[in-house]
């Protein structure tokens, strides 16, 4: 019964996907979806991975969001009951690799997900021989890594 609604992604178990991924990248749902990628990504991983371990993984995040009132309890929560958990350790890495390099077990989803992958932003940088940072940047002093 689950099942047939985590295939609509209109509905709420999207939404769940969309907060866990802001929860666990630390970039915030905005940003996601502004990669164009997050429908694309959601309904890979309901392609590649059987519905029950994804519905498991929707569920215990929903739990955790719904029960987490500071950052503290949610990264927390999301440590000892995603990442922490043998059954949903792997997925929670996946969807953490998805969005920062754009691929799933070693392939990329799209076109797009190299270009989009996080991981530019992290490191202020751009895909090489996919997105340029454009005319006479190298004229710019790099930015510093507030570390």
């Amino acid at each position: 019964m689950i099942i047939k609604k985590v295939i609509n992604v209109d509905d709420y178990y999207f939404d769940v996907f969309m907060s866990v991924s802001e929860a666990i990248t630390g970039f915030s749902s905005s940003e996601l979806q502004s990669t164009g990628l997050a429908e694309t990504y959601y309904n890979h991983i309901l392609a590649s991975m059987e519905a029950a371990t994804f519905i498991e993984f929707l569920s215990t995040s929903k739990s955790i969001l719904d029960t987490s009132f500071s950052k503290s309890q949610l990264n927390d929560a999301i440590a000892a009951r995603l990442v922490g958990n043998p059954s949903l350790h792997d997925i929670t890495n996946k969807v953490i690799t998805l969005w920062y390099l754009g691929s799933w077990d070693g392939a990329y989803v799209s076109d797009l997900s190299y270009k989009e992958g996080l991981v530019w932003k992290v490191m202020s940088g751009h895909p090489p021989g996919a997105k340029q940072p454009g005319f006479k940047s190298w004229s710019l002093k790099p930015l510093t890594a507030n570390v």
